[in-house]
């Protein structure tokens, strides 16, 4: 079965840069960094979340249709996907067996976090409109609409199961309609999952396109200054963030991602230092976020590197969705650089 431990989420952001963080059933209380360089939107509070970002004012490379393809889809992640985790969250935390779901015994009923359906449908409208654009995206065509029926599937599981527990009906008839709900609930649950992630690959994958051809540009036509400071240190962030996020990685290859944030962040913060007169009025908090995502960083791998495990207290923490209190969780990880996002975003 499918863990439902995904505490923590990071968000996409617009077409020109992003960054996906999907729950991974590889590891319990991890987060699973859907690949590659890219910026997100954070869903508080530690996850995944916040608007959509803005497209640059500046004409991206790419065909723009392929940009505004990519921001319809994006959108509706950021506005549905955290959501939905939440609401899978929120069952787990108290059913404490997902395979066999509730006993009627449990001393504490939390129900479920509402979804939004209203949303999905809307979305499931404007995917069906961004399949048929040029360019033709046929892997990720495919995942969107998968993707949108799964989650439209799960709202009506989940709209149920909310209005049973919102109204304490199971106090009347003895959990007999939790327990019968259970296995349809957990089997969207799965669907939506199994949907989410393969969605989240390939937007990265697409995303990617457009932020490497983007970059390029910036760099050519306007030459290392705030915009391509930005651009670049989100990309290396999600590079970073997609290793670390794992329980278990690569630490040569991890060494090498940290050491090339931090060379590019200590270039940015010398060109800042230099450069004060053109200063947009948003770097500055930015730059702040660049220097508290390279603090956790280090604290997640030098966690995993010098092999230090959590503590009872930190377990305890974790397992009830306050991972990023842990000194070098994965949930503390992305939850700061869910606010480089926000900050990234606010330019």
């Amino acid at each position: 079965m499918t863990s439902f431990a995904c505490a923590t989420r990071a968000l996409l952001a617009a077409p020109l840069l992003l960054a996906l963080l999907a729950c991974n059933s590889k590891s319990e209380d991890t987060a699973k960094a859907p690949v590659a360089p890219s910026i997100a939107v954070n869903e508080a509070p530690a996850s995944g979340k916040p608007a959509a970002a803005t497209p640059p004012a500046k004409a991206p490379v790419e065909e723009p249709s392929a940009a505004a393809k990519l921001q319809d889809y994006i959108g509706c992640y950021n506005r549905l996907d955290g959501r939905a985790h939440k609401s899978i969250e929120r069952y787990a935390t108290w059913v404490k067996n997902m395979k066999t779901g509730p006993t009627g015994r449990e001393s504490v009923v939390y129900g479920l976090y509402e979804t939004d359906p209203e949303s999905t449908a809307k979305c499931k409208t404007s995917f069906a409109t961004s399949a048929a654009q040029k360019p033709a995206m046929p892997a990720l065509d495919a995942a969107g609409a998968a993707y949108i029926q799964a989650l439209d599937a799960m709202d009506t599981q989940v709209t149920e199961a909310n209005n049973y527990y919102s109204r304490d009906n199971y106090k009347d008839d003895k959990f007999a309609k939790g327990k019968a709900m259970h296995a349809p609930l957990v089997a969207s649950f799965e669907a939506f999952q199994k949907a989410s992630s393969a969605f989240s690959d390939q937007l990265d994958v697409e995303n990617d396109k457009v932020l490497a051809a983007k970059l390029a540009d910036v760099e050519k036509t306007e030459g290392k200054q705030y915009t391509y400071y930005r651009m670049a240190l989100m990309a290396r962030a999600k590079a970073l963030v997609n290793l670390l996020g794992e329980e278990k990685f690569d630490v040569a290859m991890a060494e090498t991602r940290l050491s090339a944030y931090e060379a590019l962040a200590d270039e940015s913060l010398a060109y800042a230092k230099a450069h004060k007169d053109g200063r947009d009025i948003h770097w500055s908090f930015f730059e702040s976020s660049t220097e508290q995502f390279r603090q956790t960083a280090k604290e997640r791998f030098r966690r995993v590197r010098d092999k230090v495990p959590y503590n009872e207290g930190d377990r305890m923490i974790m397992q009830t969705g306050s991972g990023w209190m842990v000194e070098g969780s994965p949930q503390k990880l992305l939850k700061t650089y869910n606010e480089l996002v926000d900050k990234s975003n606010d330019f």
